[in-house]
């Protein structure tokens, strides 16, 4: 959607945060790497809690949503008063005060649940997919909700804050999403916090108009944050922002949830396969497969010829 003064004057951001305890523990213990840098969870908090502050500070009428993705499960931190009908007064306030102590103490008892749960399921990745999809389902609701009686339509962002790497397993559900947020007019930016980049989130930026950006200094998170992140998409415009040298368009096989570089991909329901088979898993239609004349019976053919 073409950017206009109109439409951008107001925003309406929803901050996915993978909060994995495990994960950002294992961030800070190697503190030693400067691509890495210095960040625990407790620092990413504080530094996050900051952007979203600058955020809401820069208009009255902007609107938030946080939501915590942790293990397989999503939770909302935080909602703007304004996003679920609650008025408190002619205005919402920043995130601070019991807003704030509001994000934490859900957070908290969101990773007390994940640390009751046995250990093998600690290692298991955030389910992107489903963080993406509510996310998508709070934007269309406020925007539903708020076509009445606003005159001007708020933009709608998503922020993807991740860390760990990519499940190939949830390609399918992660790409219907992107495309779901694409369909409508979601712009996706993601910055990615692990050690190696995203093609999830690089593919969700791409396709999206959105910024995919993998900082080389973690400790500087929250300048990042503000000069890249914080404005809208008719500010952007006028700015330098930095844009990925390449996108990882490589697609996840059905069979196996494998990456991969080529493939077999059905004539009917453009699923992809690692393999040749002879019928699809996915919807069932059967492939004839023709069997290729060898090399020596063709040079043969026409040499008789």
């Amino acid at each position: 959607m073409a950017p206009s003064d109109e439409d951008d004057d107001s925003c309406l951001l929803v901050v996915v945060l993978e909060t994995h305890e495990d994960l950002w523990s294992a961030l800070a213990d190697e503190s030693e790497s400067p691509v890495i840098g210095n960040l625990s969870l407790t620092t990413l908090l504080q530094q996050v809690l900051v952007f979203l502050n600058t955020f809401l500070a820069l208009n009255e009428a902007n609107e938030l949503v946080v939501i915590a993705a942790c293990g397989d499960q999503s939770e909302v931190l935080y909602t703007s008063p304004s996003v679920h009908r609650e008025r408190q007064g002619p205005k919402h306030g920043a995130v601070t005060g019991n807003a704030s102590e509001e994000v934490l103490k859900k957070l908290h008892a969101l990773l007390q649940e994940q640390a009751a749960l046995p250990v093998g399921d600690h290692a298991r990745p955030a389910v992107l997919a489903g963080a993406l999809s509510r996310a998508l389902c709070l934007i269309n609701k406020a925007q539903l909700a708020s076509a009445g009686g606003s005159r001007t339509r708020k933009q709608p962002r998503l922020l993807c804050l991740k860390g760990s790497p990519d499940a190939t397993e949830q390609y399918i559900s992660v790409m219907n999403a992107i495309f779901a947020a694409q369909r409508c007019e979601v712009v996706i930016d993601a910055c990615m916090l692990g050690a190696s980049d995203s093609a999830f989130l690089q593919q969700a930026a791409h396709l999206t108009n959105g910024i995919y950006l993998r900082p080389k200094h973690k400790d500087a998170l929250l300048q990042y944050l503000l000069t890249i992140f914080c404005g809208d998409a008719f500010s952007r415009s006028f700015l330098q922002l930095p844009r990925p040298i390449g996108v990882d368009f490589r697609a996840a096989c059905f069979c196996h949830r494998r990456a991969i570089d080529l493939g077999y991909v059905c004539s009917v329901c453009l699923s992809i396969f690692c393999e040749s088979i002879t019928e699809c898993s996915t919807c069932g239609t059967t492939f004839k497969v023709v069997a290729r004349t060898p090399a020596t019976k063709r040079k043969a053919s026409a040499a008789a010829v």
